[in-house]
């Protein structure tokens, strides 16, 4: 008998058994399920801003774009200009206070209302889409005051100086086509960059125009890799020259894209596109290539070296890794390195930019010289003079053109060859043309030119015996 025995019957032993089982399954399947909750707000949710993510800001634009798919809605991109060079300025810490803060306006601002998503995509990058309930025109215009509004608090709120750049877009179907929110993005961020170096315009409507410039420039990104596959990518010379004696004393590297039925591609079409994309690393890895290649070519044939200045694009400013990747790869053609400098652009250099200030400091205790390119054309070019650590300054060809027709302009200009004299760099002035500007250069103390009256730039083959003509 089991009650005397002690024995446990089979089917209660069965019954603890499934039990134990079921209790394990219902764990599980909680579990799963708060994994998968938790797993979709990582996905869904900005950790750092609570905001949406842009994934979740895919779900509920799609959820929009669907109940309300006869009507126009308006898709906005922030982005805090320069936000790498504010966290090198400030530190990572006030960074995300910053980005906090840009969080805080947006939810404040936009939460309530309906038809209305707020989110944090990658990086510095938010979101704002709403449905247009009034006019197109006006919700552009509220937008873009909404812009200035927001950089002018989140700038007192956190005593820092940003400027927000913004491009927006109307989003509608396209027939039965419903909205493509990816290609919408790519279109507000597209505008947005199209006012990334422009010093009085932060906002821009993504139009019929722009969407032609787009593709063309899509274009260019689907082609330029096979283009230097294909060396279509020609390298150029421009002689600099010595003002008082007339010798060659160096050249600049310039590159042309011999497209399709050999039309030449100007740079100032292809070269943006680049440093949109971050393919301008590539770029520049090229030109360096063909460079050394060409110098110890050179001096193979016993032909006397003179100093090549090549660009240094903005994507490499942000790397110390760079110095030991041009050094390596000038090492390999046998160079010595009192024969390169490395150019940057005024545009791309900031008075307070401590890190560019340690690669440039970096390439001076390697041996490399450093030349800062159209100085002038930017606001803080006095500021910059000062502080940032450059041997050649070339002056923007701008103020010679002035100079040539205004007292004024020749005050200025005189000015400020003497002052980059006297700070113990070199002057050069671009734009060269004339008699008259290379007289009026040498009278002003200048000690470089650089112009099509000595030349416009030349193949390899030209610039070989350039030097031989002019050493």
């Amino acid at each position: 008998m089991y009650g005397l025995s002690g024995a446990v019957p089979e089917s209660a032993f069965l019954c603890v058994v499934l039990a134990a089982v079921a209790v394990v399954i219902i764990y599980s399947v909680v579990y799963s399920l708060f994994q998968s909750k938790r797993l979709k707000k990582l996905v869904l949710e900005d950790s750092l801003t609570g905001l949406l993510s842009l994934e979740g800001l895919e779900v509920q634009c799609q959820r929009m774009f669907h109940l309300h798919h006869d009507e126009a809605f308006l898709l906005t991109e922030f982005n805090v200009r320069d936000f790498a060079f504010v966290n090198r300025l400030y530190g990572s810490e006030k960074g995300d206070e910053i980005l906090k803060s840009l969080a805080d306006v947006l939810r404040d601002e936009f939460a309530g209302k309906k038809n209305t998503v707020v989110a944090r995509g990658y990086a510095d990058n938010f979101y704002v889409v709403t449905l247009v309930e009034d006019n197109e025109d006006s919700a552009l215009v509220q937008m873009e005051l909404f812009q200035s509004n927001l950089q002018e608090h989140v700038g007192q709120v956190q005593n820092v100086h940003i400027i927000l750049k913004s491009g927006s877009i109307i989003c509608r179907r396209d027939g039965d086509a419903a909205i493509d929110f990816k290609d919408m993005v790519s279109r507000a961020g597209y505008a947005r960059h199209s006012t990334q170096d422009s010093i009085v315009e932060n906002f821009a409507v993504y139009d019929e125009s722009m969407q032609n410039q787009h593709e063309n420039e899509e274009k260019i990104e689907n082609t330029i890799e096979d283009a230097i596959h294909k060396q279509e990518l020609l390298v150029m010379y421009q002689p600099k020259m010595n003002l008082q004696t007339g010798k060659i004393e160096g050249a600049e590297a310039l590159v042309r894209w011999k497209g399709e039925n050999n039309v030449l591609i100007p740079p100032n079409v292809f070269i943006p596109v680049l440093e949109r994309n971050g393919m301008v690393g590539i770029l520049d890895h090229y030109v360096y290539n063909r460079v050394f290649k060409f110098m110890n070519r050179l001096q193979r044939e016993n032909v006397p070296l003179v100093r090549i200045s090549m660009n240094m694009s903005r994507l490499n400013h942000n790397t110390l890794e760079f110095v030991n990747e041009l050094d390596i790869l000038r090492e390999r053609y046998e160079i010595d390195r009192q024969y390169v400098e490395l150019e940057i652009e005024e545009r791309f250099a900031g008075a307070g930019d401590d890190f560019l200030k340690d690669l440039i400091h970096r390439l001076h205790a390697t041996g490399y010289m450093v030349s800062m390119d159209d100085f002038g054309s930017g606001q803080s070019s006095l500021n910059m003079l000062s502080e940032m650590p450059v041997d050649v300054v070339k002056i923007d060809q701008r103020f010679l053109m002035q100079a040539e027709y205004s007292q004024e302009s020749r005050i200025i200009l005189s000015y400020m060859v003497r002052m980059v004299n006297e700070l113990g760099k070199e002057s050069l002035c671009e734009g060269v043309e004339t008699e008259t500007h290379v007289q009026l250069l040498r009278d002003m103390g200048c000690r470089l030119a650089q112009g099509y009256y000595y030349s416009k730039p030349i193949t390899e083959d030209e610039f070989k015996q350039f030097i031989l003509d002019h050493i």
